[in-house]
């Protein structure tokens, strides 16, 4: 079974385009992901109990029959023909017409647990695409760190063979080309775990999604669909959450489980037609048919109790769901706040990075021209380098974990798909 998810891969197909986008990048996961595969089996299994109950408002037709030897010996001790072969064949229809509401609670109970599995499937799909839009990042952000790393690298070899021309001309000592070399090893180091940190987030994402992460693109977040404040956020979240929306199906389905628990409390009353075409029975030869239409009735006066504690079971699982309704608000309500905070502070975060980086880079070069007037020395040329460095690394750093935030947002909200403008497959969207 594929779960195609339209509009996005349609892009992917196309010869002339190579680069992977993030929206690209969740449909791909989501359409091979085995939890998603086994969440959507789950529901699907529920839809097919669903309707394998509502049989019980259906009439149940049987056909019997069978044949064989008979021998007959009534207590005078008269005995009939032995040698007859009897044969029967008959037909029932049977019609229940009122089980104590147990059929009708059943089918909806079914249908909401069956809804209960549509929204956790929704659920999955959800966090599955935040995870996703984190592997992108974090593979960018690698790739940056990466690039960073190796203009680092040169940067210090840059300077290197200028302290090497310097010793040369007698203007520096060795001292500075030994520090300068080890500083060079350091820049090396850094490239080298930036490139281990790199190969690891490409193989995660590949595990993810399925394809390796070639070309990625800077993706940019729909700031339409973030509201406006902390309160908005949540009140959204807590109206169209899956998490929610799957809390409250539940209870529902626990209300109709203790209502179907209470059917052998009432009696039930059923439609029964039997046919008959009998030959040779009872040691007489020749047909025996009879044919009849009864209304019957059956109520349950005493069964051990257990129809009572069945009940009670019920209502504690009600109270189970129930609780469970108010600690996932609990969790939905608090990931909101987590989620606008850190969309907050990280912008601000990634502004104070920018403005520390062209701090940085403008002290760097006026260390540099000093170094040449011997105003300053190596170490301190070096020492503002590695300054630079590290306020470049976390700028990229700091811009990527707001860039994701962004998309945290909508996640918390229930709607990271959306504002992606990736649409469910036909067979998610329930049926009537």
């Amino acid at each position: 079974m594929r779960l195609l998810l339209s509009c996005v891969l349609a892009a992917s197909l196309s010869p002339t385009v190579s680069a992977m986008t993030l929206e690209q990048a969740v449909a791909s996961a989501i359409d091979s992901n085995p939890d998603i595969r086994q969440q959507y089996a789950n529901y699907r299994s529920m839809t097919s109990e669903r309707r394998a109950a509502k049989g019980g408002y259906l009439p149940k037709v049987a056909v019997f029959g069978g044949v064989g030897q008979e021998e007959t010996r009534y207590n005078s001790g008269q005995r009939l023909d032995a040698d007859l072969q009897r044969t029967e064949l008959g037909l029932t229809i049977s019609q229940d017409l009122f089980t104590g509401f147990r059929t009708s609670s059943e089918v909806k109970r079914l249908s909401l647990e069956a809804e209960s599995e549509r929204y956790d499937l929704l659920l999955t799909a959800e966090n599955l695409s935040l995870k996703v839009c984190e592997l992108y990042m974090e593979v960018i952000k690698a790739q940056e760190v990466v690039e960073l790393s190796r203009r680092n690298v040169a940067d210090h070899q840059e300077t290197l063979n200028d302290v090497h021309s310097r010793m040369s001309k007698g203007l520096s000592s060795s001292s500075d080309y030994a520090q300068i070399s080890a500083r060079l090893a350091t820049a090396r180091a850094s490239l080298a775990a930036a490139q281990n940190n790199l190969m690891d987030f490409q193989a995660k994402f590949y595990s993810e999604v399925g394809a390796m992460p070639t070309d990625l693109n800077t993706p940019r977040a729909d700031m339409a669909v973030v509201p406006g404040s902390v309160i908005e956020l949540i009140d959204k979240a807590l109206e169209q959450h899956p998490a929610i929306l799957e809390a409250e199906a539940d209870i529902k389905a626990a209300k109709q489980e203790f209502r179907g628990s209470k059917s052998n409390y009432f009696p039930e009353v059923s439609l029964d037609f039997t046919a008959n075409k009998n030959d040779n029975v009872g040691g007489f030869e020749g047909p025996d048919e009879d044919a009849r239409l009864m209304l019957n009735f059956r109520y349950e006066l005493y069964n051990g109790g257990s129809d009572r504690a069945r009940a009670k079971a019920s209502g504690w699982r009600y109270q189970e769901a129930l609780s469970i309704q108010k600690r996932t608000i609990k969790q939905i309500e608090e990931g909101a706040k987590l989620s606008w905070n850190a969309h907050y502070f990280l912008n601000q975060q990634e502004e104070l990075y920018r403005e520390n980086v062209d701090a940085a880079t403008a002290a760097t070069m006026g260390y540099k021209q000093q170094f040449k007037l011997g105003r300053r020395s190596l170490l301190d040329v070096l020492d503002s380098k590695i300054e630079l460095f590290l306020a470049r690394r976390n700028y990229i750093t700091a811009k990527y974990d707001a860039k994701l935030a962004h998309y945290r947002l909508n996640n918390a909200m229930g709607t990271l798909l959306y504002s992606l403008r990736v649409d469910y497959p036909e067979q998610w969207k329930g049926e009537e």
